[in-house]
């Protein structure tokens, strides 16, 4: 079984030259890989060889609310940046004039600016018109493209730093925004107390005010309903004065005619005994007479006396009234209200009032002392003249008995009717001073109503007032207990933080997510990740090159008795152990000089000889069946799988076609199973690999043995071909 391929590796054993066609047939993959490998094993860890400049145009701002604090965010950009390998590429600080030439010129590999309102636009967070702060990073693709894409992820890290950074500082001014908040929550609720406790004082004094108004205006009212009780009276008391003035001036007019005929009386003593008869009517008529005078004159004293006096003591009631209790609640209500004009004016009515009630109280006063003096002289006048006119009528009637007795009578008569017409005068000018002051009573009484009259609609609107003001306290002070109460609860709501809070959760809110990036099965470097490409390519190129050297199958054995199955495999075998040194001398490789681990080495190591062993039945198919042109296939095929094998970026980032011929090339699964394997991923896809490997490994040695079949047979095109390779 091993002969034929034994025989086919002892023609290099023949001279020196073959024996070094087979170390270079198994170093060339390990070069290959090993180049690409170490060219590539970790690029972005050495970005600060690369220099960039750094343009500081920053002027820097006033921090607002900070007591003339400045932000130089620029400074402390550069500063945070230019230490080397802190802010990925090797910063230099310099001018734009010399950044632009330098990035022309490739010194420089990207150009940071930092424009001139930088500072500026970052404290204007804190303000009423916020903005945005910008930098620009430039790039020059014609040095190189995928420096290009570096800057951008070296921006996006010193973006992040920045937002974070500021972010933070913004925040941390919020949360010393919320303590200054909440201290002026309690002092607010503090306010809002006090003006509770001032709106319960409030809602006490307009109760007692309205209960106050209240009984003032009941007071006025019964004060309204007196003054007209006393105007009535006062009415009455005018009219009876009247009328006892104009008794007493017909009583005096009586004894002045009494007066003169009883002097007549007494001259004619003589000539009464002649006409006692007739004399005898006439002192009839005339006891007759002043007994009705003595009546109403009795009448009219007793009638005047209790009026008098109930006049007089209402306006002392009302008086005091007045002057008491109604003024001591108008002095109150100037002081609770010293600004309110009703309140003046109710003041000045009342005062009016009170002068008018003393006037008519004195006038009212005198004129019942006038009466009680008058009373007794002219009752007992009036009860003399009562006795000695019956005593006159009763001498009168004794006249017939003797007329020297009328004649003494008549003496007497006289006298008393002397008197009796002195006090009936007096008593006239009493009666008509008291007509007059009943007069100016009755007058009084009247502007007394009518200046009641108005007290009572001042005192009724004082009382709905009060009332109103009492309502409105009452729901100030609920209102002001809710707002305080309120007030209260939401400071206790609003949180306060120290400094060492406000960092810890200023830090937190400008990086509220931190997003960790976990990998599964993770390489250690770039290299490692790409490994299984490189080496599926080294593999394949190494396939390449070792039927560039050996024959793909024994074209002598073709002519002899050995089966198409042992030719197919004395070229195979070779290849395959070809294979199996170059994937040794690979690993070997990386394992020393790029210090490569796998997940699974053994695995790894096992994999790598099957595809070997898969491409290596690749490459003796294409060379035997199609000889130098299927060299030429080979190498289109790998430029196929290069774009398909998904090697770098995943196959579907690819366009369609090669998604659509991915499944159908070994080197699509060698990268697979590699993949997992050296990261230490799932090994049911290395086994699903290598599976497809090992089938399409058989189909190749199948399809081999065909083509050795028809190999024996040789035709004129394979003696002159058209084209050779």
């Amino acid at each position: 079984m091993f002969s034929l391929p034994w025989l086919e590796l002892t023609r290099f054993k023949r001279h020196t030259i073959t024996r070094l066609a087979m170390i270079v047939v198994a170093v060339i993959p390990a070069i290959y890989g090993g180049l690409y490998l170490a060219s590539n094993w970790s690029p972005t860890d050495n970005i600060d060889r690369l220099q960039a400049a750094v343009v500081n145009e920053d002027t820097g701002a006033e921090k607002p609310d900070s007591d003339g604090e400045r932000l130089n965010a620029g400074d402390e950009l550069v500063d945070k940046i230019t230490p080397k390998g802190e802010g990925g590429f090797d910063w230099q600080e310099t001018s734009l004039q010399e950044a632009n030439e330098g990035l022309a010129d490739g010194t420089y590999f990207a150009i940071l600016e930092i424009p001139s309102n930088f500072s500026q636009r970052l404290v204007s967070t804190g303000g009423d018109d916020p903005e945005q702060a910008g930098l620009e990073l430039r790039t020059d693709d014609a040095h190189n493209f995928i420096v290009g894409q570096l800057a951008g992820t070296v921006l996006s890290e010193i973006k992040a730093g920045l937002n974070e950074t500021t972010t933070a500082e913004y925040v941390s001014q919020v949360y010393v925004g919320f303590n200054d908040i909440q201290s002026s929550m309690v002092k607010a609720a503090d306010g809002a107390s006090d003006l509770h406790d001032g709106a319960v004082e409030l809602h006490d004094g307009s109760g007692k005010l309205a209960k106050g108004a209240h009984d003032l205006d009941k007071g006025v009212g019964d004060l309204q309903k007196g003054i007209g009780d006393l105007d009535d009276g006062a009415g009455k008391l005018a009219k009876g004065a009247g009328d006892l003035e104009n008794g007493a001036d017909t009583l005096a007019t009586g004894t002045g005619d009494a007066e003169t005929g009883a002097k007549k009386l007494a001259k004619g003593a003589g000539q009464v005994a002649d006409g006692t008869s007739q004399l005898r009517g006439v002192a009839d008529d005339a006891t007759d007479k002043a007994e009705d005078l003595k009546g109403k004159a009795d009448d009219l004293v007793e009638s005047a006396r209790p009026k008098l006096d109930d006049a007089e003591k209402d306006f002392e009631t009302a008086r005091t009234s007045v002057r008491g209790d109604v003024a001591d609640r108008i002095d109150q209500l100037e002081k609770d209200y010293p600004d309110d004009p009703n309140v003046q004016k109710l003041a000045e009515e009342v005062g009016t009032l009170g002068d008018d009630l003393d006037s008519a109280h004195e006038r009212a006063s005198k004129a019942a002392d006038d009466a009680r003096g008058l009373e007794k002289p002219v009752k007992d006048a009036v009860d003399g003249v009562m006795q000695k006119i019956r005593d006159a009528d009763k001498k009168i009637g004794e006249l017939d008995d003797g007329a020297q007795q009328v004649a003494d009578g008549a003496d007497d008569l006289h006298s008393g009717l002397v008197k009796l017409d002195k006090g009936a005068n007096d008593l006239a000018k009493g009666a008509g001073d008291l007509h007059d002051g009943a007069v100016a009573l009755k007058d009084g009484t009247a502007k007394a109503k009518d200046g009641v009259g108005q007290l009572k609609d001042g005192s009724s609107q004082l009382a709905k007032g009060a009332t109103d003001l009492d309502e409105g306290a009452g729901k100030l002070d609920d209102g002001s207990g809710e707002l305080a109460d309120q007030l209260t609860k939401g400071a206790e709501q609003i949180p306060t933080y120290d400094k060492q809070d406000r960092e810890k959760r200023s830090d937190v809110v400008a990086v509220p997510v931190d997003a960790d990036k976990v990998k599964n099965n993770a390489v250690g470097t770039y290299g490692e990740g790409l490994a299984a490409f490189f080496i599926s390519l080294a593999l394949w190129i190494g396939g390449m090159i070792t039927y560039m050297v050996l024959n793909a199958i024994p074209y002598r054995a073709l002519a002899s008795t050995a089966k198409s199955n042992r030719i197919a495999w004395a070229g195979y075998v070779p290849g395959l152990l070809f294979g199996i040194a170059q994937v040794a001398v690979l690993y070997g490789v990386l394992w020393f000089a790029l210090d490569f681990s796998a997940g699974a080495w053994l695995g790894t190591l096992v994999f790598s000889i099957l595809i070997a062993a898969s491409f290596h039945a690749v490459h003796q198919l294409c060379v035997a069946a199609l000889g130098g042109v299927g060299r030429l296939i080979a190498l289109v095929l790998l430029m196929i799988q290069i774009a398909s094998a998904g090697g770098t970026y995943p196959v579907q980032t690819a366009p369609e076609i090669f998604q659509i011929i991915s499944p159908f090339l070994p080197m699509t699964y060698a990268v697979t199973g590699l993949r997992t394997l050296i990261a230490g991923g799932d090994m049911i896809i290395a086994v699903q690999s290598a599976a497809v490997l090992l089938l399409m490994t058989g189909i190749c040695l199948l399809a081999t043995v065909l083509v050795c079949s028809r190999k024996r047979m040789v035709t004129l095109t394979q003696l002159h071909p058209s084209l050779s390779l």
